[in-house]
């Protein structure tokens, strides 16, 4: 992958974290709230970035730039993104 692309792909990734994070955290109450959102980072942000850096692989960096810009101002996470895109091969274990 090139510079600009890497640097996409990654971007992509932490906007799209951090959209689902907030969602998780707004479904919990109180004192809950930073510890479901730290129990997700810790079990889950390595695979969700590997899985995600895999499929953003097969996009050209006009696509990924799109999809940053949808990212950003929409809130979605990226698998929400992903299905207005025909080449989506997540595996993505977004809910656990």
């Amino acid at each position: 992958m090139s510079r600009i692309k890497d640097d996409l792909v990654c971007e992509i990734i932490r906007v799209s974290q951090t959209n689902l994070l907030a969602s998780k955290k707004a479904e919990c109450s109180g004192e809950s709230e930073d510890e479901t959102v730290m129990d997700w980072i810790r079990y889950n942000a390595a695979s969700y970035r590997e899985d995600f850096e895999e499929c953003l692989g097969f996009y050209s960096p006009a696509e990924l730039g799109d999809m940053l810009s949808e990212l950003t101002q929409s809130k979605k996470d990226l698998s929400e993104v992903l299905k207005n895109y025909p080449r989506h091969k997540s595996k993505s274990k977004v809910s656990e």
